[in-house]
């Protein structure tokens, strides 16, 4: 009679690609353990419904929408305003800043004569186009 051969299945071998990965995901979480981002996380699943009753109550004020409404249209604002000039912009307040705190207050008829500066009419066109369209919202 035929005899049965024996089967013993070896267990299987670990994939060494995934070994990096695995050591990575292990690594972030136990840096959101260490910083108490997990105890957080899990506070905020096991609170649920309290904490979204929280925030729609929060949210649902004209003050809120209000806010959220200015803070969507200060985004779309400087989204439009090209990197160079505002980098221009920030550079001359600072130099400004520095010059005139280390001089006297300037005359009146000294800022008369920098505002005859074509530079200085076109920000101040500017500043009266702001001015004018604050006038027509109030």
């Amino acid at each position: 009679m035929a005899q049965p051969i024996s089967f013993i299945p070896s267990p299987p071998k670990p994939a060494n690609d995934h070994a990096e990965a695995i050591d990575s995901a292990l690594d972030l979480l136990q840096l959101l353990h260490d910083r108490g981002v997990l105890d957080l996380l899990r506070g905020l699943v096991g609170a649920g419904d309290q904490v979204v009753d929280i925030l729609t109550t929060a949210v649902n004020t004209p003050e809120a929408i209000r806010g959220i409404r200015n803070f969507l249209l200060l985004t779309k604002f400087f989204a439009t305003i090209p990197p160079e000039v505002l980098s221009g912009l920030v550079q001359t307040a600072t130099d400004g800043a520095a010059r005139e705190k280390s001089n006297n207050a300037p005359g009146l008829l000294h800022l008369l004569r920098r505002m005859n500066s074509e530079d200085s009419r076109h920000a101040l066109a500017v500043m009266l186009d702001l001015l004018e369209g604050v006038g027509k919202g109030l």
